[in-house]
């Protein structure tokens, strides 16, 4: 039991691409905010630190945890040197969604036939290819998708045992019901292939359509193995495995319909309506000669220039940006399931780029919002206060020796009220480092101030208790967690604490 996700299908990408494809899923898993907890025991003491992914010196990065989703999950693994990607178990919220993303990276370089899969099922890649678009710069496109011929063979042949190895749900999964831009003849075939031509006979078809080429090779087959009888598949496979040359010159008057039909006709679809005809399943049979048949026939041009040209441009759109916060959003029927009384009528919480501050570089990429700005320069203001009093103004709790020790003891108390507050490694021992300064004394005065201010709103955590993964985000992303969440984030990034706290 549990969520699983994979890339299927052989994965080659070219030397030269390999750095940077490696720079990019670093990225994607450093935005997704993938983090490994690393624990520290000082004063009797035991905190947790937040280290965002990094390769180590031998090109690994291994990682557990999510910041958004405040869980850990199975280990998941990327190696840069071999561009390799693992994971086990990945849940359903934002850790399960950033490692579909970075399957989907890999779609998105590898040529040959190959999906980033969910519990077995083919994911969609306009929603994991858009985020990857906007965070990466890229101009991904749904293209690979359109090779349906030869995707759907990959799909089927790794479930031939099944009755249905490629059934209308694994195509729709396949196009994300793009039908106008998958439209064509291979799209025909499919189709027959899982609905059978029966409406063929009753249907009122343009003559030299595709629809009627079809439909002159079924009824051209039905006689064929009326003559052949209990051979007809032997015949058949004959028939097939002969070159162009021959089907040209054919003198077999039996076989003169069909030798016509073969130099624009795919072998494929004397297969499929042979199977259909005979209740035989194709796929299987196909397997088997796909390598026998004929390869040479010159297809017809069923669709205007007109129309060719639109169904390229539809394949080969770049796929619409998602900005991450709106990636990261999660809105499932779990998300707010059984939120409390004293929550409901406040709204519910959805990630905004105001919980991403720990990655805003001064770009569009995280963009703060004005009552955020407000809060922190309010906070900034607090804290110059706070640097005008004597000894920092931190009393008697931050001004003496004792200070990493009470900077310990408050971070590990705020965890225990709040639950899941952990620091970033980088920003505890830059406190540490810098215990003398009176800009970080007050900083960590100002943190004590809005731990106490916000115990009686941060008390609905209480509701969360032991089922924290269950419980509504309404619940574990209360104002008053997000707040101490927020400036501890803002203490980590040093470029935005410049800004608005100015050391």
């Amino acid at each position: 039991m549990g969520t699983f996700a994979c890339y299927a299908g052989r994965i080659y990408i070219s030397k030269e691409k390999w750095n940077c494809f490696g720079q990019q899923m670093m990225k994607i898993l450093n935005y997704g905010g993938m983090m490994q907890l690393e624990q520290v025991s000082l004063f009797d003491r035991k905190l947790l630190l937040l280290n965002p992914v990094e390769l180590s010196k031998e090109g690994d990065v291994n990682f557990w945890y999510n910041y958004f989703e405040e869980r850990s999950w199975e280990n998941a693994k990327f190696n840069m040197n071999g561009l390799v990607f693992y994971s086990e178990k990945i849940g359903s919220c934002e850790f399960g969604d950033v490692i579909l993303a970075a399957y989907m990276l890999y779609e998105m370089y590898v040529e040959t036939p190959g999906f980033a899969e969910c519990n077995g099922e083919i994911i969609d890649p306009r929603f994991y290819g858009g985020w990857l678009n906007h965070i990466l710069g890229t101009e991904f496109s749904m293209k690979k998708r359109y090779n349906l011929w030869e995707n759907a063979e990959y799909i089927a042949f790794s479930e031939i045992d099944h009755d249905d190895p490629f059934s209308i749900s694994e195509l729709k999964n396949l196009i994300s019901d793009e039908f106008e831009a998958a439209g064509g003849t291979e799209l025909a075939d499919l189709l027959y292939i899982i609905y059978g031509t029966k409406t063929l006979e009753t249907d009122h078809i343009i003559p030299g359509s595709y629809p009627d080429d079809v439909y002159q090779c079924k009824k051209a087959l039905i006689s064929f193995r009326e003559i052949c009888r209990d051979n007809f598949f032997e015949h058949l496979l004959h028939f097939l495995q002969m070159n162009r040359n021959k089907r040209e010159k054919n003198t077999d008057i039996d076989l003169d319909v069909l030798a016509e039909l073969s130099l624009f006709l795919p072998a494929r679809v004397f297969v499929y309506l042979a199977a259909e005809i005979d209740h035989k399943p194709f796929w299987k049979i196909w397997e088997e000669w796909k390598d026998k048949v004929y390869h040479d026939e010159q297809m017809k041009q069923y669709a205007s220039e007109k129309l060719q040209k639109q169904r390229k441009e539809w394949r080969e759109r770049i796929i619409p940006e998602i900005r991450t916060s709106e990636f990261l959003r999660q809105d499932s029927w779990f998300t707010f399931r059984d939120t409390p009384e004293e929550l409901k009528g406040k709204g519910n919480y959805y990630l905004s780029d105001d919980d991403r501050i720990f990655w805003w570089d001064g770009t569009d990429e995280v963009i703060i919002s004005d009552d955020m700005n407000a809060w922190l320069m309010e906070l900034s203001n607090r804290h110059r206060r706070l640097m005008d009093l004597p000894d920092a103004g931190c009393g008697n709790k931050f001004k003496g020796p004792d200070f990493i020790e009470d900077f310990i003891i408050l971070l590990d108390e705020i965890c225990d009220c709040y639950k899941r507050i952990y620091p970033f490694k980088t920003m505890f021992y830059d406190f540490i480092q810098n215990s003398g300064k009176r800009e970080y004394r007050a900083a960590i005065a100002l943190l004590k101030m809005l731990y106490e201010e916000n115990k009686e709103e941060g008390k609905v955590i209480k509701y969360a208790g032991w089922e924290w993964d269950w419980v509504s985000k309404n619940v574990t992303q209360n104002i008053a967690r997000l707040r101490l969440k927020r400036y501890l984030s803002v203490m980590a990034n040093v470029k935005m604490r410049k800004k608005y706290f100015d050391f």
